[in-house]
């Protein structure tokens, strides 16, 4: 998650920005009308590879809004760390922003509350990019007379032409959505890579599939993939494409009891325990602040009572998994042979819930 810049405000600045936005009805629907989409025209990268930033021509005059943005990253801001929100690595995504207003998705709403990945067109001194939302953060006062409501990774940066100034630049950007044109996502077929949360119908041309990371499956049950890792449902919801991202990113990873409590959920740690395993996953659907990594039966209370469409949650005093799409995250081969691999990961069967609290979370 991005970190609050040195010319961040405090929070409760943030949360006035927040407010006036909504009491403006900036939702995602409002923006696309105040906006306005960007035509595809001039847009490179369906076999650009990965560290591309997809260039675009400038949309016309006027078209889309003027915002406040800020960099950061880079070797001038150490602080601001180099992973997303959710889980990705920045230096392999350099064509990302993040969308301002609060610590989790569910907050930072200041561009009406964007799924992950949403494709933006970006202008600044006549240079334009295609840039998707892989972060999110905390915000600050306006810029120039514009609410701040986006910040800019430092590359992305660099590729308007804006010059580095150690992660302290801030100034205005015009921003567009990108037009839908009806058609799938070039990655939305069974086994090609995909991202979390690229919403179907975005800008064919526009990504480059060779530099993205998960794969869509069609149905609405995540699949087991033979590397052990899963692929989504082309169906499911953002939060949960970014669930099982987040789990493909620490899939096999060695089981140590309190492994991975107390490091950030941005972070990848070395190891492991049943609880800070599901919450790395929980963080990477924006559904928990990244610092939360409580024990087992914290998660008793989480989210609603019983079973959930698509994400359920089994916990108790000793011990905690779940069931995402229908594909089971756990530490251990618990339904017996066939289960998949022994340790921290997907396993494919159905194992007993006796003696567990059912939970799920809320709208999932």
């Amino acid at each position: 998650m991005r970190s609050s810049s040195p010319s961040t405000l405090p929070s409760v600045v943030a949360a006035l920005l927040v407010g006036v936005l909504a009491s403006a009805g900036l939702s995602s629907a409002v923006l696309v009308a105040l906006l306005g989409p960007a035509t595809a025209a001039g847009c490179v990268g369906a076999s650009a590879g990965a560290g591309s930033i997809a260039r675009q021509a400038p949309g016309a005059p006027g078209a889309g809004s003027l915002v406040g943005a800020t960099e950061y990253g880079g070797p001038g801001d150490p602080s601001s760390g180099t992973v997303g929100s959710a889980g990705v690595n920045l230096l392999e995504f350099p064509d990302s922003y993040a969308e301002l207003g609060g610590t989790t998705f569910q907050t930072a709403t200041a561009l009406g509350g964007l799924p992950y990945e949403t494709p933006l067109q970006i202008t600044w001194g006549g240079h334009s990019v295609i840039a998707y939302k892989r972060d999110i953060g905390l915000g600050g006062g306006p810029i120039d007379g514009r609410p701040r409501v986006i910040d800019l990774w430092w590359q992305l940066a660099l590729a308007l032409g804006i010059p580095y100034e150690d992660g302290l630049w801030s100034g205005v950007v015009r921003v567009s959505l990108l037009s839908s044109t009806g058609a799938s996502h070039p990655g939305s077929s069974a086994g090609v890579p995909t991202s979390p949360g690229v919403p179907t119908g975005a800008v064919a041309g526009c990504t480059s599939l060779a530099s993205l990371t998960l794969s869509l499956t069609s149905g609405s049950r995540a699949v087991m993939l033979p590397n052990g890792r899963a692929a989504a449902p082309g169906d499911a919801p953002a939060q949960v494409r970014g669930m099982i991202a987040a789990g493909n990113e620490i899939e096999g990873l060695p089981y140590v009891y309190g492994g991975g409590h107390g490091v950030p959920l941005n972070d990848v740690a070395s190891s492991y325990d049943c609880s800070s395993s599901v919450e790395h996953l929980l963080f990477g659907g924006g559904l928990i602040p990244v610092d939360d990594t409580p024990a087992s039966t914290a998660l008793e209370s989480f989210g609603a009572p019983g079973p959930g469409r698509w994400v359920t949650i089994y916990a108790n005093a000793d011990h905690v998994f779940m069931y995402v799409a229908g594909l089971r995250w756990d530490t251990w081969n618990a339904a017996g042979p066939g289960d998949g691999s022994a340790g921290i990961g997907w396993h494919p069967l159905v194992r007993s819930d006796a003696g567990f609290v059912v939970r799920h979370p809320v709208g999932l």
